[in-house]
């Protein structure tokens, strides 16, 4: 009996417990920090500064408002930015005929950040607090790196760094503790002024740069494939009448396996003796598919394997029971990707050029010894209309700031661009 008594006690305190989270003050708060936190990248779209110099400001307000909050609004804060930075994650869902299990993969989404940050805000300590949120940007879930508070601070006056963030938190955490602590803020935001204004490096030879606007609901239909492979090669003609040196075409551009198709293989190595030639497709090899960069160079062609897959698009980062139940009902059985063991590096025209796919642009790994030059080939047509292409082009600035590399990134979805410092 003392032993039902006991269990029907901690139910009885787990309910109460629990019903305090689902309370409309504390989400309607949530909710309020969570856009101050995200509003930036959805300003971002406009492209002007002034717009992103607000973002960053009304980002450090939220900051300032969840340092004082109960851990509850620290639940909700995280679950409504988990789904404003990440909502467009569920729109992959379409293409695989499971477009009604988006409000389930969104909620999904949101509650890994409400708990991630329930951990953060957990703490009474405002120090520990702090140190928590500069250290969230280097916390992957399931090897997802996308959430980094940093990045409030790009397209500012501001170093994008952690130091900034550091700096920011502390003068918050003064703010809230010391009567004159807003001083502190204020010093803490001058000192980040960025003051290190860098002349581009560009590559010293002319650049076609392709960008491509091919729905992701016919890239990959066969009755679209020739049509999609003249439209490849106009590029390339386009590019050689202009008197480029280098093409580039966007991630999976030849929607194929293209080790596997001689005849568009010889076609494109001869073209290559007019120009260089970068561009996305399919690797197969041992029974494993690739997701590739093909270079063809003076008439040979090299391919180069993605290192850092997507998760749960590439590979799924569970335990193989659990990763062969998710292939099979998703995937129709097919297999992870295979990665590559080290990133690549290319030579054209004596230059050395770091390799990307997509979404390890946008990780440290692929800018390991500060490459002066990364070209990245993109594959945008899973997520638009959305904000990721322009969260994504944040974070590349912001790998572009912290490495001093320019990169070149051809895009099919939404504008490509060339990134500089």
């Amino acid at each position: 009996m003392k032993l039902k008594y006991f269990l029907l006690a901690w139910v009885s305190f787990g309910k109460k417990n629990l019903r305090s989270y689902f309370t409309l003050n504390f989400i309607i708060k949530g909710f309020g920090v969570a856009t101050l936190l995200s509003i930036f990248i959805f300003l971002s779209i406009f492209e002007i500064s002034y717009f992103s110099l607000v973002g960053c400001f009304l980002a450090i307000f939220g900051l300032y408002l969840l340092l004082k909050s109960d851990k509850q609004i620290w639940f909700w804060s995280g679950f409504f930015s988990g789904i404003l930075w990440f909502y467009w994650i569920s729109f992959s869902l379409i293409y695989y005929g499971f477009w009604y299990l988006i409000p389930v993969e969104i909620l999904g989404i949101g509650f890994i950040y409400a708990f991630i940050f329930l951990v953060c805000g957990y703490f009474s300590n405002l120090i520990i607090r702090a140190s928590l949120l500069v250290l969230l940007g280097y916390f992957y879930p399931f090897n997802f790196n996308w959430f980094n508070l940093e990045l409030i601070f790009v397209n500012t006056i501001f170093k994008p760094q952690i130091w900034t963030l550091a700096a920011v938190l502390v003068g918050l955490v003064c703010t809230i503790k010391f009567r004159y602590g807003v001083a502190v803020l204020i010093c803490a935001l001058l000192i980040s002024i960025n003051l290190d204004k860098k002349t581009p490096n560009l590559l010293p030879f002319s650049v076609e740069l392709a960008n491509t606007k091919i729905p992701q609901s016919i890239k990959w239909e066969r009755s679209y494939k020739d049509e999609l492979i003249s439209e490849n090669l106009k590029i390339i003609d386009s590019a050689i009448d202009k008197n480029a040196s280098l093409v580039i075409l966007p991630e999976s551009a030849f929607a194929l396996f293209l080790d596997h198709q001689k005849e568009l293989l010889e076609y494109l190595k001869e073209k290559s003796k007019r120009i260089s030639i970068v561009t996305g497709s399919l690797g197969y090899e041992n029974n494993t598919s690739y997701n590739s960069t093909y270079l063809f160079l003076n008439g040979d062609v090299k391919r180069l394997d993605k290192v850092i897959l997507v998760p749960f698009g590439e590979e799924i980062p569970l335990p193989k029971f659990a990763t062969n139940f998710i292939n099979k009902i998703f995937f129709n059985g097919n297999q992870d990707f295979g990665a590559a063991k080290e990133v690549s590096d290319y030579e054209i025209d004596g230059v050395k050029i770091r390799n990307a796919i997509c979404y390890e642009a946008t990780r440290d790994e692929i800018y390991v010894n500060n490459p002066k030059f990364v070209i990245a080939i993109t594959n945008n047509g899973w997520f638009v209309p959305s904000t990721e292409p322009t969260l994504q082009e944040i974070l590349l600035k912001y790998y572009a700031y912290k490495y001093n590399t320019t990169i070149y990134h051809s895009v099919n979805g939404s504008p490509s661009k060339i990134i500089t410092p």
